[in-house]
Order: C-alpha cells, then structure tokens, then sequence
C-alpha cells in the first residue's frame, strides 16, 4: 500500500523540527527562511492535510454546511456561489445540499452535515420545519436561516418581501390598471406568503379586489392563469411572485398568442440574466442576492468565532423595482 507523506516526512525535506511544520500548517508565524522551505517541501512530498483529524484535535473543521431547496433557480445559484467565495476567504470548504423542499430529504442532509461536523449551517428551511426537530439533529453547530425565517431564537437574512410585492402593486396601480392578479406556486413558503400579503395590502389600500392565483405546482398556476386569460373579464396586469412563476407566465402567453397588442402588464421577482431582452423587456424587483449571501456569511462566522454571543439578528433587505415596458413603462 502506498503510504500517505506525513507532517514528519515535510519536517525532514525541510530540515526543520515537526513541531514547525505543525505551527506552519495552522497559521502560527515561523522563521521566514523556515516557512519558505515547509512550502516548497509541503510540494515536494505531496502532502495533504488530514482534516478530519485536525478537526477532531482543534474543534474545527474549516467545513460549512449550505443547505437549499435547489439550485436551477437563478435566485438560490447566485446565492450560493456569493457564499462559497465568501467561505474560501475565511480559509473554509463548502458543502452543499438540496432537499428539494422534502423534510425527510432535509433531515438526511442534516444528519450528513453533523457526521462531517461542520463549523455552521446556512439554511433555507422546508416549509414546516420547525427549530426543535433540527437542533435535535445538528445540536451544536451555529446556524442561519437563509431566505425564510425559521424562529425568533435563530438569526436570519431576508428580502423585505412585503414591501416589495406592495411596491410593485403600487407601481402597477399606477399605470391605471384596475384588474391585477397576483400568481405564485407553494404557497406554505415563507417568501410567497409575505408577498401574496404585500400584494393584497396595496389593493385593499387602492380600494380594489386581489385576485389570486395560487397553485402547489405550476402545472396547476398555467391551467388556472390560462383560463383567467381566456375569461370574458381577463386581467389587466400581472404581478408574479418568483422567477418560475415568471417563466410559466410568459409560456402562457405565449400559448395563447398575446403579442405586443394583446400583452397583459407584468412585473415579475428576480432579474434573471434574459429578463432585459424580452419583448417586451421585463420588470422585476430585483434582489439583493449577493448582499444577503455575504451578510449570511458573515452572520454565520461571528456565530463561529463568538460562540457566547447571544444577541439574534435579524436582517431585512428591501428589494428593487427595475422599471422596463412589461408593467406599461415608456
């Protein structure tokens, strides 16, 4: 059998004591001339650390857990690449998870990210979780809810998604149009409720009738719109509440054949990269992804580093409505 290089064989290639070589590896300054051979050494023998064994001697395994619902959403796969560059500047790996927003499937990823005893756990909770049943699985590592809030004992980083889909009702109102309907999928998702709550509040305020559109699968959200679309009374406008909502929404459209002169007003969530050149190019509100992935990051490592600290932050971020023509913008 082949055998690994150990800290001993560096120690000897670079002429130094293994108690040097140990410092080196964990960060300790040495002697420059040292350092210098320990990492030409490091290259020569092709040592690789054994982290799973520094982990069990420093209680630390340079190893966070980020478990999503998915990752083909724009939305999720931004995110997660925004936190894994943010983990590799706090010299940390990544593992990534997605449950696909099947608790079983959540719970089995958890288990996973416990056996490898990682340092934290960035999470977009399944509907339903509830903060009893995952500390019974991960009972010590810190944790931040991404994106949905999960208790007031665990910190959070959210969108204002009420005051978004409240804003972007407005807008609409704006333009004169009296028939809005709102249209999402999953409506047990946190993100979705508060919309479908801002959605409402601006009607209610405008003294107008929500209309809701709201189906557990998008299947189902296509069959409905598209019989909404074909009514005697159809919608003036449309404000859809996530980016695949958007995109069966505009599939619809397209079935039913409503070109430039039958197009029904649309703002959608998300600027997904093609949003801009539609035709009509497309409104959205716009997330701030990459801020909310680094302030869950950098929520996450204060955890790490000052486990004692027990003031819980929740941070909301307010959203951004990019004006194109779909919403009747010139």
């Amino acid at each position: 059998m082949m055998k690994h290089p150990t800290v001993v064989d560096v120690a000897r290639a670079a002429r130094v004591g293994a108690s040097t070589v140990s410092r080196f590896l964990r960060g300790i300054p040495v002697r420059r001339g040292a350092a210098e051979r320990i990492s030409a050494a490091i290259k020569k023998v092709g040592y690789i650390p054994d982290e799973t064994a520094r982990a069990l001697r420093g209680g630390r395994s340079r190893t966070i857990g980020i478990v999503m619902p998915k990752v083909s959403n724009a939305f999720f796969s931004e995110a997660t690449q925004a936190m894994e560059e943010e983990a590799r500047k706090q010299g940390c790996s990544v593992i990534l998870l997605t449950h696909q927003d099947h608790m079983e499937q959540q719970q089995e990823h958890l288990m996973t990210l416990r056996r490898y005893r990682v340092d934290g756990v960035v999470i977009v909770a399944t509907p339903g979780s509830k903060l009893e049943e995952i500390r019974t699985i991960i009972p010590n590592a810190p944790l931040v809810a991404f994106d949905s809030y999960l208790s007031p004992q665990v910190d959070c980083v959210l969108l204002r998604n009420r005051e978004a889909a409240k804003s972007a009702t407005e807008h609409l109102l704006s333009h004169g149009y009296k028939s809005i309907f709102c249209l999402g999928a999953k409506p047990d998702i946190y993100s979705i409720r508060e919309r479908i709550a801002g959605y409402t509040e601006a009607m209610q305020a405008a003294h107008s009738s929500p209309a809701l559109i709201v189906a557990q699968d998008y299947d189902e959200l296509r069959y409905t719109l598209g019989a909404a679309l074909r009514s005697k009374v159809p919608p003036d406008a449309v404000l859809s509440l996530s980016d695949f909502a958007t995109l069966h929404t505009l599939t619809t459209f397209g079935e039913l054949g409503l070109g430039r002169q039958k197009q029904v007003a649309l703002i959608g969530f998300d600027d997904f990269g093609y949003a801009p050149l539609m035709e009509p190019p497309l409104t959205v509100i716009r997330q701030p992804v990459e801020k909310m992935a680094r302030y869950a990051l950098s929520t996450l490592f204060r955890r790490i580093n000052s486990p004692a600290t027990t003031e819980v932050q929740q941070i909301m971020l307010p959203g951004e409505l990019i004006r194109r023509r779909s919403c009747g913008c010139v």
